[in-house]
């Protein structure tokens, strides 16, 4: 048997702690979740941040972006609204899904965006491609007026007539104003005004893919 001292001195040694269990490793944040989080407590603020993190982690699904244009739109953030839209109005274009219904829209929250800053170039423009397409979407309706679509489509043609007018070295407004032409029936001036532009760019919705406007 063990001499009593060593029974002893064993009996005072620290008892040494089990090691602890693993732990799983945290879930990384979910930045929709917690956006979804913010908007459901009304911290618009708050909820910003997070969305434009998916946005970034995710820039495919376009819906999500013209949520955060939406959002920063509530939060008076114009500049930032504004770029936004303009991506989304030139993703979405390429789309066959719910988010082409929103590009009209959006053009409308861009022509906005402009009035306010006294940008009267982007207000034009705006307005001339969103009535374009809007007249684009009316072709495809059974109950399409004619007299309607007309009148849509000559209210474009004098805006962006108007837009080339301001900036005449920008080949995005002369195509779009060859499209215009082109759905008044003037084919000569739209092939001129797109010998002018080049073969650049074209709106997406009526013709070739369209570059995202910087």
């Amino acid at each position: 048997p063990p001499a009593p001292a060593v029974v002893q001195a064993a009996a005072t040694l620290p008892r040494v702690a089990p090691p602890p269990p693993e732990q799983e490793p945290e879930p990384p944040h979910d930045a929709l979740a917690l956006a979804a989080d913010c908007l459901s407590r009304g911290d618009h603020a708050s909820a910003a941040p997070h969305l434009e993190a998916h946005v970034r982690g995710h820039p495919e699904q376009v819906l999500f972006r013209v949520q955060l244009a939406e959002l920063y739109l509530r939060l008076g953030r114009d500049d930032a609204a504004k770029v936004h839209f303009e991506r989304f109005t030139a993703e979405a274009r390429r789309t066959t899904g719910p988010a082409k219904k929103l590009v009209v829209d959006s053009h409308t929250r861009l022509m906005e965006i402009a009035q306010r800053d006294g940008d009267r170039f982007g207000e034009v423009f705006h307005r001339g491609v969103g009535l374009l397409l809007l007249t684009a979407e009316q072709d495809a309706l059974p109950e399409r007026d004619a007299g309607f679509c007309e009148e849509m489509a000559c209210k474009a043609l004098h805006a962006l007539r108007e837009a080339r007018e301001l900036d005449p070295d920008d080949p995005e407004v002369r195509h779009w104003l060859a499209a215009a032409y082109d759905r008044t029936g003037n084919r000569r001036a739209a092939d001129a005004e797109r010998t002018v532009a080049g073969a650049s760019v074209t709106p997406t919705g009526l013709g070739p893919a369209l570059s995202v406007r910087e």
